[in-house]
């Protein structure tokens, strides 16, 4: 994956930016409400993505297709839950056979990944999207301003104790350790 040119430096205008996705507080009253049909655990997840950065980026449209996402990570817990209790089961002629719902799974696997993807609820595809997530943003700028650094120390701008230590002979030699007690 190619990743995309800074802003300032594109020369088409079709590449839009998200931006940077803020840490507005979520009230209770505005989540929605989650599908009947989850278990307790994905109510959970359902009121924690809701309460995330991630679902301000969500359009009213989109709705369906997170319920469905929701939906589908229930199921798979449900399939998995099945497989584990029974992994083989017996064929049409009594022979062992590993059991069909594993087939399954793998479908749920593919729908969840194209969903996941869809609504950039993984790094890479939040990129993809233009999506730039606040501790990405801040490391960056952590990483610039080292980079800003070092470069002020290399152009002298900044002082730097070996090149004190170097001016103030009484300085260096305490800096220096003792060569009769270091082979003592």
């Amino acid at each position: 994956m190619r990743t995309k040119k800074s802003p300032e430096r594109r020369q088409g205008r079709g590449t839009k930016d998200i931006g940077v996705l803020p840490q507005i507080p979520v009230s209770e009253a505005s989540i929605p409400v989650p599908p009947a049909h989850l278990s307790e655990r994905w109510r959970n997840s359902w009121a924690v993505f809701w309460s995330s950065p991630f679902s301000q980026l969500v359009a009213p449209a989109q709705h369906p297709a997170v319920e469905r996402l929701f939906g589908l990570y229930d199921e798979r817990e449900r399939m998995d839950a099945f497989i584990r209790q029974e992994p083989m089961l017996a064929g049409s002629q009594g022979q062992p056979v590993v059991n069909p719902m594993y087939r399954q799974r793998t479908a749920a696997d593919a729908e969840i990944r194209q969903l996941e993807d869809r609504l950039g609820l993984n790094p890479r595809s939040g990129l993809q999207l233009g999506i730039q997530f606040s501790e990405a943003a801040r490391s960056l700028e952590e990483l610039n301003a080292r980079i800003a650094y070092a470069a002020s120390i290399e152009q002298g701008e900044e002082d730097d104790p070996r090149r004190v230590a170097e001016t103030d002979p009484e300085e260096a030699a305490l800096l220096q350790p003792d060569t009769d007690t270091a082979t003592a």
